[in-house]
């Protein structure tokens, strides 16, 4: 009896020590290797190292590394493309091009005797690990200068120069710090042939990059399948669904834009937000063996978890993905597509947060200087340090583009902005200074929206942030949101009809929608002329103002 009872308590101590999601995949123990694998190979750190217990995937299964850094793969070889590896958070994958390099295409791989692939890793070690920094930035959408469409507003192929050379640097006074990027789709404008352009741009900025595909990164071809109108992109960039860890972080980067397909009627870059089966299927193995106690960070398109306005975006398989999030500490999601600014924190259901960032080269078709909701052209510094995570909005401060439309006025004036330009670069009209980040706010007087209202735009606001206070004659007093919201394009010219028919614009000045923003903050102000400081707090305690006098 006795015994038996040890031989119980053996039995149960080995099955406690089984990995989350292993499964009996195979892949944990030598003993265990599955006898129908196709593709197998090693994972190792550049030093010789085998790597134990990494995530290997063929984009359908999830394996991981043995005690001897082996892994075994059962992938269809009439579907699978590729193999690639959620690098460990110590190892960090190789760069090419700017792009951090993680799969291997099985056309480029050694393929045995038997039909079998062999495919290995070699990654590189990190010296600090724990600290990190991730620049995340939306909707490049470079598009050919030669293009008709280009000639609107600004060349779309100077204004990503600009980043580039802002991005590089903003890195060099990082010093020596790991910097990693996030671009979050249509990293191009449905001309897949200026992604080498891309490539060779980020490579200047001397990061490794990591690369979303969006809508206008699928090929525009009609009633063409999800999955047909991605390979394109995938040739030149790898997988669009993979993950990877950094720190104590992992990091999930999804297409979530579905080609409506055969038969629709519409373009593949017309599409729906949500994840595909397949996909939806390939989340939750990949997250099987992510331990509960990890943060996560999301990176899509297209926003998933709400939309502007607030409400709980819907979508195929979403609810079913903000259930999974939920099992998590934390999960900050991103985004980008609409081109436009919001953040939004539950704060009785705080675990998800929906983050999403506009256009990083500026609003499209006339106000390339501008975003959307009236930020400069900018990106966000995500911020790692042995477990705390900060961020804040980076102005891009090199602003060469050359206006292009038929204006009969003369270039847009921008009656709002809050600097000009001297030799390509942005400097505040208040005080001289570069445009940097510092600017996180931008203030509006009385009477710009035909009331008697001081408005504030706080660009990065979300409910973990305080309410601004407005300070005036030594009197503060809180600011309200401004919640309404009607959709309404956010910019003052005619529609883009008229750009189209004929290639004008037909306004100058350029204000946010405050019904459309959701980090618009307004106070009454009864006085004809004044002046006054709005003040707010960050989430991470660090406290912005402005002054302004009308």
């Amino acid at each position: 009896m006795k015994r038996s009872f040890i031989i119980l308590l053996a039995i149960l101590s080995l099955a406690a020590c089984k990995k989350e999601g292993q499964e009996g995949n195979g892949n944990g123990g030598n003993s265990d290797i599955p006898k129908n694998w196709t593709i197998s190979g090693t994972v190792s750190g550049d030093d010789g190292t085998l790597l134990k217990d990494v995530v290997v995937s063929d984009g359908v299964n999830c394996v991981q590394t043995d005690s001897k850094g082996q892994y075994y793969l059962v992938s269809d070889l009439d579907t699978a493309e590729y193999v690639f590896v959620s690098t460990p958070s110590q190892y960090a994958a190789p760069v090419q091009d700017g792009q951090a390099v993680f799969w291997k295409f099985l056309k480029d791989c050694t393929k045995g005797a038997d039909g079998k692939y062999t495919v290995s890793f070699t990654l590189k070690k990190i010296s600090s690990p724990e600290r990190y920094t991730v620049l995340i930035f939306a909707d490049p959408q470079p598009r050919s200068s030669g293009a008709s469409y280009d000639k609107i507003g600004y060349h779309s192929l100077d204004c990503c120069n600009d980043m580039y050379r802002d991005m590089k640097e903003y890195v060099s006074t990082l010093k020596g710090r790991p910097v990693y990027g996030i671009g979050l789709g249509d990293i191009v404008h449905q001309n897949l042939s200026l992604l080498s352009m891309y490539k060779n741009g980020m490579a200047t900025t001397g990061i490794s990059t990591y690369n979303i595909i969006g809508n206008h990164d699928q090929q525009h071809i009609l009633n063409q399948s999800d999955r047909e109108a991605s390979k394109a992109f995938e040739a030149q960039m790898g997988p669009v669904n993979y993950s990877f860890n950094l720190g104590g972080m992992h990091y999930l980067m999804l297409d979530n834009m579905i080609a409506y397909g055969e038969g629709s009627g519409k373009y593949s870059d017309e599409c729906a937000t949500g994840l595909t089966d397949e996909i939806w299927q390939w989340v939750q193995k990949d997250l099987s063996f992510v331990p509960k106690t990890t943060p996560l960070m999301v990176c899509a398109h297209s926003p998933m978890m709400r939309t502007q306005g607030g409400k709980d975006r819907s979508g195929t398989h979403l609810a079913d993905l903000r259930a999974l999030l939920s099992n998590y500490p934390k999960a900050y999601v991103w985004a980008g597509h609409t081109h436009s600014t919001f953040n939004f924190v539950d704060k009785n259901n705080p675990i998800i947060e929906s983050h999403t960032l506009s256009r990083v080269t500026g609003a499209l078709w006339a106000n390339d200087y501008l975003g959307a909701n009236g930020t400069p052209r900018g990106y966000v510094v995500f911020d790692y340090d042995n477990g705390e995570v900060s961020w804040k909005f980076k102005p891009i401060y090199y602003q060469t583009g050359a206006f292009q439309g038929n204006y009969s006025t003369g270039t847009p004036d921008y009656t709002w902005r809050d600097w000009d330009y001297t030799d390509g670069k942005a400097v505040m009209k208040s005080g001289g200074k570069p445009l940097d980040e510092s600017y996180q706010m931008q203030l509006f007087p009385p009477g710009t929206y035909g009331d008697k209202y001081l408005y504030a735009n706080v660009f990065l606001w979300d409910e973990m942030w305080s309410v601004p206070r407005f300070t005036c004659n030594g009197e503060p007093n809180v600011m309200k949101r401004v919640t309404e919201t009607d959709f309404k394009y956010s910019f003052s010219y005619c529609s883009l009809f008229t750009f189209y028919s004929n290639n004008t614009l037909c306004g100058s000045e350029f204000i946010p929608d405050k019904n459309n923003c959701d980090s618009m903050f307004r106070v009454y102000v009864d006085s004809e002329h004044g002046s006054g400081t709005v003040s707010v707090k960050d989430r991470f305690g660090n406290t912005h103002s402005s002054t302004i006098t009308w």
